[in-house]
């Protein structure tokens, strides 16, 4: 089970090597998505990765850092559905607007995934 976590890492490893190679490809890739549509992604992707995270935490090398992760997830998942959409669309556009911000984000999540790669390990 604890495959899913390192799973999961590299997933966002791969995704953020992209940012810091190329941030205006991340910004295009994140810029697809709009309205209602990347709101329900938002929300839904984060409770699904909080709930897979709980259910497979015992079987990690770290197990409360998978855990307190995956309370994280769910909190800002509905953090997210109390803001709104239009709350949400701001705060993207504006990271959008910044490639240099996106690449520290980007290099962020490499740092992340690796860790989660490791606790699944």
């Amino acid at each position: 089970m604890a495959i899913i976590v390192s799973a999961l890492g590299v997933a966002i490893v791969l995704l953020g090597a992209v940012g810091v190679a190329s941030p205006r490809r991340l910004i295009e890739l994140v810029g697809q998505w709009d309205g209602p549509g990347r709101f329900r992604f938002a929300i839904v992707i984060r409770v699904l990765l909080g709930v897979a995270l709980l259910a497979v935490a015992p079987a990690c090398r770290i197990p409360v850092l998978v855990q307190l992760i995956g309370v994280v997830s769910i909190v800002v998942a509905f953090s997210i559905l109390l803001a709104g959409r239009a709350r949400l669309d701001t705060v993207v556009e504006w990271w959008l607007a910044r490639p240099e911000l996106v690449r520290v984000a980007a290099l962020l999540a490499v740092a992340f995934g690796a860790l989660l790669i490791y606790a699944g390990a």
